[in-house]
């Protein structure tokens, strides 16, 4: 778990290494993706293999991941946003090894920062996620048009499908937002709640060949790999905790836990999309751009 001091692993870490934090964004959409779950059950895993993990949470209520895991409601953004808690305070450490940090606020409250706020909004986050390893981002689907993703800021987009005709309609629209107002062009796909490998390629060459056939052949997607369909893992989240933890055994939790492992492998990005506060202006944009389309209090 982050601290407030490095622990003498880390401390390890940094005598033999310049300390760098990859940031990874997963963003799946409707047709029971499953994404909360899939970003849930890789941070345990990457927390298994010692690694310093945090999670973005940019949901509220029942769909946040402190709901999820049936953890205690802390304090929130808007806390730090009134100078009550540092943002620090706001960091929810789960009994599985990786923290939680809810960025979720009205967005009219972060479109009014002023300059200097935004700095020091941007500062604090960077002193929070400065020991960390792995940065998870549990994005929100692509909005509307002009309405920035945290995902630019990431370092690796991850498009999660299922094999439902909205999920791959969402999956499509994300890249596309990214890619023609953004211009990003490498993509990761992870295939989530299917039978088979096979199936698993089949939608992936579906959602390549649409995106390549319209956005261009300079549009990179990466199969990284699929999760079964698991009962197990239905029944751990009905639980309120990570499949590796309460079936370790299962499918799903030997699929997950192949996939961290392989993110332990991928190859750094040969230029960082920015600084971790680079995140926090991407927050701030976005709440910008809707807080003038949702009236206060709708949101």
């Amino acid at each position: 778990m982050p601290k407030r001091w490095p622990d003498q692993a880390a401390g390890l870490r940094q005598l033999v290494s310049t300390p760098t934090c990859r940031t990874i964004s997963l963003s799946g959409g409707r047709g029971d993706a499953g994404t909360t779950t899939l970003v849930i059950n890789l941070a345990a895993a990457l927390a298994e293999r010692e690694r310093q993990v945090v999670v973005l949470d940019e949901f509220t209520g029942l769909h946040n991941i402190p709901h999820r895991l049936h953890l205690a409601a802390g304090f929130e953004l808007e806390h730090v946003l009134r100078r009550e808690v540092t943002l620090f305070d706001t960091l929810i450490e789960s009994q599985y090894g990786f923290g939680i940090l809810p960025i979720a606020a009205q967005p009219h409250l972060l479109a009014n920062l002023n300059e200097g706020e935004q700095r020091w909004l941007a500062a604090e986050f960077e002193q929070l996620t400065e020991q960390l390893d792995y940065l998870l981002l549990d994005t929100r689907p692509a909005m509307s048009q002009s309405v920035p993703s945290l995902s630019l800021a990431a370092d690796d987009v991850v498009i999660v499908l299922s094999n439902r005709a909205e999920s791959l309609t969402d999956a499509y629209a994300c890249i596309k937002q990214l890619a023609t107002e953004y211009a990003r062009r490498d993509f990761r796909v992870l295939v989530n709640r299917v039978a088979s490998l096979g199936e698993a390629m089949t939608l992936f060459e579906r959602v390549r060949e649409v995106a390549q056939q319209y956005l261009g052949d300079d549009i990179q997607l990466k199969l990284i790999g699929y999760v079964p369909e698991d009962e197990w893992l239905n029944r751990a989240t009905r639980l309120g905790r990570p499949v590796l933890e309460a079936f370790p055994d299962a499918e799903a939790s030997a699929a997950i836990r192949q996939l961290a492992d392989a993110m332990l492998r991928w190859v750094p990005p040969r230029q960082s999309n920015g600084t971790m506060a680079s995140i926090i202006y991407r927050l701030i944009e976005s709440s910008k751009l809707l807080s003038e389309r949702i009236p206060h209090g709708k949101y």
